[in-house]
């Protein structure tokens, strides 16, 4: 990120000043016993903004746990060959499969951390053999904080063939007078239909690898996705993709959703670089879908999400 290196020379300088609060501290005469307390707590509260902001560049690339959709979470982010409302964040091809408006709301909490939650929305409509649909994504909290507004279209050209076009906006924002960057990206993809058992799929995300920012030539990675799924029966699916970003080595993803009664789904998932086990489960309320899921990495722990899905065509 073009405010990268603004923001760790920052870190040094509270580095240097943690050390000298400390010397400090030791000099001090007791009697200033609170004055010394006020100031330690002022430098935990300057570390923990360095760890959690550092944690937040480091999350950037962890491409395993950017999955919208508490549903598509469940499946450890294997969802390129499923279709709702989600699709528009995933593979638009799979608007096109849509039999009315949709829309939902969503809300990750990444590793137990309020500074690193990621929300978003979206509402598609499918019109005649093509669906368009709107997309709003966020990231972070009031110092650091990333943005995708999106466009999305899709045409099914054949019965078992579509594709899906979308737009995105995004912007990157750090508080403390280190300002924005924006920028503009492009991504795609295709979704077929082989028979009603075998899907492939595949994704483009970003292929011009658009740029943020003219300082240091930074630029949004890209990110390619290749994908299949195949249903057993009306009650299970399995679904796996391997990924390729620009910035990573390629990694795969997979996940088995079955649906234990008419209401009730349970799903889980696994994916590797990095490794990461995801469950969780859905409940169909009516004209309502509500999906719960969370994802567990060997390192970082817990992120769980929930997802509420408009569907008002459903019977």
């Amino acid at each position: 990120m073009s405010f990268q290196i603004k923001t760790i020379s920052n870190f040094r300088h509270h580095g240097n000043a943690i050390s000298e609060f400390t010397t400090l501290h030791r000099l001090l005469h007791p009697e200033h016993r609170n004055h010394q307390m006020t100031l330690l707590r002022t430098i935990d509260r300057q570390r923990m903004t360095l760890v959690v902001l550092l944690l937040m560049l480091t999350t950037l690339k962890l491409n395993a746990q950017n999955t919208p959709g508490a549903r598509a979470a469940g499946l450890g982010g294997s969802y390129l060959v499923m279709y709702d409302a989600w699709s528009a964040m995933h593979n638009q091809a799979g608007l096109v499969h849509l039999t009315g408006i949709s829309a939902g709301v969503f809300y990750e909490n990444r590793f137990g951390l309020n500074e690193l939650s990621d929300k978003g929305a979206v509402v598609a409509m499918p019109l005649g053999n093509s669906a368009f649909a709107v997309s709003y994504k966020s990231f972070g909290y009031s110092s650091f904080s990333t943005s995708k507004t999106s466009l999305a279209y899709a045409l099914k050209l054949t019965d078992k063939f579509s594709f899906g076009l979308q737009f995105n906006y995004h912007n990157t924002r750090i508080a403390e007078n280190y300002g924005n960057a924006s920028g503009i990206s492009f991504e795609g993809g295709f979704l077929y239909k082989m028979n009603d058992k075998l899907s492939l799929a595949g994704h483009l995300y970003n292929p011009t690898r658009a740029k943020l920012s003219d300082f240091n030539d930074e630029r949004i990675p890209s990110l390619l996705r290749l994908g299949a799924g195949y249903r057993f029966s009306e009650k299970v699916i399995v679904t796996s993709e391997v990924r390729k970003a620009s910035d990573a080595k390629a990694s795969v993803r997979a996940g088995l959703e079955y649906q234990l009664i008419e209401q009730l789904a349970l799903r889980a998932g696994f994916g590797s670089s990095p490794s990461h086990y995801s469950f969780g489960f859905g409940w169909k309320l009516k004209t309502f879908q509500l999906d719960v899921a969370t994802g567990y990495h060997l390192v970082l722990g817990f992120t769980p999400q929930v997802s509420l899905t408009y569907v008002p065509g459903r019977k």
